[in-house]
C-alpha cells in the first residue's frame, strides 16, 4: 500500500497503567518515553507525529485508596464515586509529572498530537469530566472539556483502534458497567498484599508483584507460586488468600455476575473462573493441584488469544476502508495476518504494554513459574515519503533485570 500523500506518522501504545500508589516499572516511564521519542523524532518528517494511547493509560481500578471507603470501582456511578476517581487521577498526575511533562513538551512544540481511547481500567473516566480535563491539560497543556472515545478510526492509515477487552467477557460490559475484572483487580489483586501485611505486620514489598501478573487468569497460580518460594509466610499467605477468595465469591456483585454468565451444562468462563479460584485455595504444596491449575490456565488462555484476532477480522469485514485493527489489553504484543482486503494485506496488532510483566510458564514438572520483565512495545505507521519506504513497523522489547 502506498501511503496517502498527506499521511503523517501514527504511533500506538497501550497499557501503561499509571497508578497512584502501586510500585512502578524498573525503568521510570519518563525515561521509557524519551528513548521512544528518539526513534520517533528521527523518522516523523516535517509533520507532527500522532500518538494514540489505546486504553489503560491510567489504572483507576487498582488503587489502594478504594479501601479507604465502602466504594468500589465496580459500583454504579455516583457523585461520591466520581469524586474518588478524580482524587485518584490527581494523585497519578502528581506522581507521574515528569512523564506527562515530557509528552506535553512535544505537543506544545508542535511535534506531537495525542489521542486517548478508553480501556477497561480507565473506563470510569467517561463519568469524570473534571478528571478528563486535567488529563488533557497534562498531556497537551490545553485545559478544555474533552471526551475519550471507546474506539477511534484513522482513515488516512486504514486503522481501527480500540482497547481489545470487547473480546474478554471478564473485563467487558457492552453498556460500560462494572465487570468481574474490576472486582478481581480491586478485591483480590490490590487486596492480597494489604491483607498479608496486616496478618504478618511486615512490608514484604515483593507482594506487590501480583499487580504485574498477566493475564489476570494467572493470578491464582502466582499466589501459589509465591507461597512455595516464601515458606516463612506460607501460613499467612494461605490464610489471607483463602479468606479473600471466600469473601470475593460471597459478594452480591460477584454472585450475580457468575450466575448471569453461567450456561447450564457448559464449562464457560463463569465456571472456569470459579474453578481457578477454588483450586488456588487448596494446600499450596500439593503438586497435583498445581497441574490441574496450569492445565486449566492453558485452556483458558489459548481461547482468549484467538478471540481478539477473530473480533478484529469481523470488524474489518464490516467496515469500509479498514485494513488494520490495533488493540491493547492482553499485555502480550502480537502481529497476526488476517488475509487480504482488496488484494492488500490486513493485519491485527496487539500493542502489548509499557510496564512490568510477570509471565507464567507451565511446562517443567507441571508447577507454575513466572518470568518478570519490563516490556516496551509500540506500533508505527510511517508518513508518506518515508526515506526507507516503510509502511509500518511493530516493535517489541523486554528488559530482564539481573537477579542476585
Amino acid at each position: 500500500m502506498s501511503p496517502k500523500p498527506d499521511r503523517s506518522m501514527l504511533v500506538f501504545v497501550s497499557d501503561i497503567h499509571l497508578t497512584d500508589a502501586l510500585h512502578n516499572a524498573a525503568i521510570p516511564r519518563v525515561d521509557t518515553f524519551e528513548r521512544f521519542w528518539t526513534r520517533i523524532r528521527a523518522a516523523r518528517g516535517d509533520r507532527p507525529a500522532q500518538m494514540c494511547f489505546v486504553g489503560d493509560l491510567f489504572d483507576i481500578v487498582r488503587s489502594p485508596s478504594w479501601f479507604q471507603t465502602d466504594l468500589r470501582p465496580y459500583d454504579e456511578p455516583s457523585p461520591a464515586l466520581v469524586a474518588r476517581v478524580e482524587s485518584i487521577v490527581d494523585d497519578v498526575l502528581t506522581r507521574e509529572e515528569p512523564f506527562f511533562s515530557a509528552i506535553r513538551k512535544r505537543v506544545t512544540a508542535g511535534e506531537l498530537v495525542v489521542h486517548y481511547v478508553l480501556g477497561n481500567h480507565d473506563r470510569l473516566l467517561r463519568h469524570a469530566k473534571n478528571a478528563r480535563r486535567k488529563i488533557w491539560g497534562a498531556l497537551t497543556g490545553a485545559l478544555e472539556d474533552v471526551d475519550f472515545p471507546d474506539e477511534k478510526i484513522f482513515p488516512d492509515h486504514g486503522v481501527l483502534a480500540y482497547h481489545g477487552h470487547a473480546s474478554d467477557g471478564v473485563n467487558y460490559d457492552p453498556d460500560g458497567a462494572g465487570t468481574l475484572g474490576d472486582a478481581i483487580g480491586c478485591e483480590l489483586i490490590v487486596g492480597f498484599p494489604r491483607a498479608v501485611r496486616l496478618e504478618t505486620d511486615a512490608a514484604h514489598p515483593e507482594l506487590d508483584d501480583i499487580d504485574d501478573v498477566r493475564p489476570i487468569y494467572a493470578v491464582p497460580a502466582w499466589v501459589r507460586h509465591f507461597g512455595v518460594f516464601h515458606p516463612e509466610i506460607l501460613p499467612a499467605i494461605h490464610k489471607t488468600w483463602g479468606g479473600l477468595v471466600e469473601n470475593f465469591l460471597s459478594k452480591s456483585f460477584v454472585k450475580s455476575w457468575l450466575k448471569t454468565k453461567h450456561r447450564a451444562f457448559t464449562l464457560d468462563t463463569s465456571m472456569k473462573l470459579r474453578i481457578l479460584l477454588e483450586l488456588s485455595t487448596k494446600k499450596l504444596i500439593v503438586k497435583g493441584s498445581d497441574r490441574r491449575l496450569t492445565e486449566l490456565y492453558k485452556f483458558m488462555q489459548h481461547g482468549f488469544d484467538g478471540k481478539m484476532s477473530k473480533l478484529a477480522a469481523d470488524r474489518i469485514e464490516k467496515r469500509t476502508g479498514i485494513r488494520y485493527v490495533v488493540n491493547g489489553h492482553s499485555h502480550f504484543a502480537t502481529m497476526t495476518p488476517l488475509g487480504n482486503v482488496d488484494g492488500k494485506p490486513a493485519v491485527y496488532f496487539n500493542t502489548g504494554t509499557w510496564r512490568s510483566v510477570h509471565q507464567i510458564g507451565h511446562d517443567i514438572g507441571g508447577r507454575p513459574t513466572f518470568l518478570p520483565y519490563d516490556a516496551m512495545s509500540y506500533l508505527v505507521f510511517f508518513p508518506a515519503g518515508d526515506s526507507l519506504g516503510r509502511d509500518f513497523e511493530w516493535w517489541t522489547g523486554s528488559m530482564i533485570p539481573q537477579r542476585p
